[in-house]
Order: C-alpha cells, then structure tokens, then sequence
C-alpha cells in the first residue's frame, strides 16, 4: 500500500474500487453535472475532464463536486449551486466579485462547486485543479507550498494568475501539463513545479489503473 499512500491519503483502495462500481470517466463526470446550458456544453466538459486520471474523477465524483456551465453571457452569480458566503467572496489581490471571473470553484462544507464557461478546455480543465486540491495530502500540501514561496521569492510564475494564491498557483500549471505547447514551455520555464504536478499526475494514473484492475477482479 505504500505506493498509494502520498497519493490516497486516508481512502481506502478497497473501498474506492467499490464506490467505482464500474464507472467510465464519462460516467464519472455526467454525474457531477448539475446544469450544462445545451448538449454541445456538456460533451465539452466531458472532453476536458477526460484527460484527468480516473482517481480524481472517482474522488471529485464521491465527495462531491457540482459542477455548473454557464453560456455566453451568463454571469458566475447565476448558478444556483452556490452558497451565500461563495457569493459574498472576494478574490485575489485586487478583491474582485465572482462576476469578475470566468469560472468559480469553492468548497462548503459538504461539497465543492465548480462554475466554469465552456468556451475552452484550458478554462474548465483549470477549474477542475482547483477541485483536485482538495484530495491533497498535507504532504502534498506542504511541498506545493515550498514550491510557491520559492516562485515569489525568485519572480518565477508561469503568468500573473498564478501569483495570487497557491491554488492559482497550481491550476495554472497542472492545466497546463495537458495541452503539449504548454506542458512544454512550463517544464522549461520551472522544472520543479512541472516535475511536482507531474509526479501527481503520473501517480494518479497508477492509482487508477490499480482501480480498475480491482474493480474488474470484484465482477469476476
């Protein structure tokens, strides 16, 4: 079990392979959707969220997360998933409004919910990092945060967004490792982050490869 340990955390191998009862990653993802304006939004969340490991899915899925799509035009503010105290945040340095944004993903205490547009794959693949961080283990945790006050302290982030938070910090470069030009420029430009969301990616998937081998050994 060592190998899941900095990855699972305090879940269970057994019991994930069972709340996977078999589910693909589009499965996985259609569950937590709460609203997609049309079927075009929907098929293009699934497309963006495929790319994640199973793992995170299954995790994303069971926690849960509520996911919501806003169309053109639509403001963060009017998805209904949100709490009071989410629309009464104020966000990064410059303390703007959820509308300000062009997508939200916020934790209460019984769900994460994630607010994005659907006019790209980085933006909806950037949001649901933001979901990812909160399976992290305090192991994790702490090295991302070493990894950000080495970023402030020699200037080095891969763009403005990712300075003001260490969860900004973090989905801007895990988003990045799924799209090759970006992977790429982000591996030259800071090698020990692209190697720490690396590391968790490439982990992740051997999670979830040991799920579903489980799994398919449960329905023998």
């Amino acid at each position: 079990m060592e190998e899941w340990g900095d990855v699972v955390g305090d879940w269970l191998r057994q019991d994930l392979a069972a709340r996977l009862r078999g589910r693909t990653k589009r499965e996985l993802i259609e569950s937590m959707l709460v609203r997609a304006p049309h079927a075009p939004a929907a098929e293009k969340l699934v497309i963006a969220l495929e790319a994640y490991p199973l793992f995170y899915l299954l995790l994303a899925s069971e926690h849960p997360t509520s996911i919501w799509i806003i169309d053109q035009g639509e403001k963060v503010s009017s998805a209904e998933i949100l709490t009071p105290e989410m629309r009464r945040r104020r966000w990064h340095s410059t303390n703007i409004t959820i509308d300000d944004c062009e997508g939200l993903t916020d934790a209460a205490p019984d769900f994460v919910a994630m607010v994005t547009s659907w006019r790209s794959l980085l933006v909806i693949r950037h949001e649901f990092a933001h979901v990812v961080t909160t399976f992290f283990t305090s192991h994790q945790r702490e090295a991302l945060g070493q990894l950000y006050l080495r970023a402030h302290a020699l200037n080095l982030f891969p763009e403005p967004l990712a300075r003001e938070s260490v969860g900004e910090y973090f989905a801007c470069a895990l988003s990045y490792l799924f799209f090759d030009d970006l992977s790429q420029e982000l591996a030259q430009f800071d090698t020990l982050l692209y190697r720490f969301v690396t590391r968790l990616i490439n982990r992740a998937e051997d999670v979830s490869r040991g799920l579903q081998s489980e799994d398919w050994s449960r329905s023998c």
